[in-house]
């Protein structure tokens, strides 16, 4: 019998002194305030500081619900993924006056055409100048990285960086 608390002590014990650890393996790693998402690059201004991109949307309702915008509005784009990337639009929205973005995933932006082509749309979005340089190297039709942030003040820094696709470059 005492051989048998032994081993039940012994258990007992290793549970405890592994406990810390796994608490510690069980801590959330801190949430970044960016995300990235890719597009087809359109056109680029570095007078004006402004990418166009074609991105994908993701769902049938949110195409159909396009027919109620028009070229050139100012709209909120919706991704479609987890909180640090997201491969597509979930929905686009209508800025509410007076409201800021209380949401992660979020981006204002202009609304170039909305007419969809194999679910692609064009949105206009202000870029950093520290990502023009990188902007001057790509063609039309090449695809490029946008690191956004979470819930922006302004759509002038809605956008942190735009790189080259596949590019290990890193912009704040």
């Amino acid at each position: 019998m005492w051989t048998q608390l032994g081993y039940i002590a012994a258990v007992v014990g290793l549970l405890t002194l592994g406990t810390p650890s796994i608490r510690a393996a069980q801590v959330p790693q801190a949430k970044s305030d960016t995300y990235t998402w890719s597009g087809e690059l359109v056109s680029a201004d570095a007078t004006a500081k402004n990418i166009t991109v074609k991105s994908r949307i993701a769902y049938k309702e949110a195409l159909s619900e396009l027919t109620q915008f028009r070229a050139g509005e100012q709209v909120w784009i919706v991704w479609s993924g987890v909180h640090d990337y997201s491969d597509a639009i979930r929905q686009v929205r209508r800025p509410s006056p007076g409201r800021v973005i209380d949401e992660d995933l979020v981006l204002p932006a202009e609304l170039v055409s909305p007419q969809a082509t194999n679910q692609y749309i064009a949105v206009r979005v202000k870029v950093p100048e520290s990502s023009l340089a990188a902007l001057r190297t790509l063609k039309p039709g090449e695809w490029v990285t946008v690191t956004s942030r979470h819930r922006p003040s302004t759509d002038v820094d809605a956008v942190a960086a735009v790189t080259p696709y596949g590019s290990t470059a890193t912009t704040d």
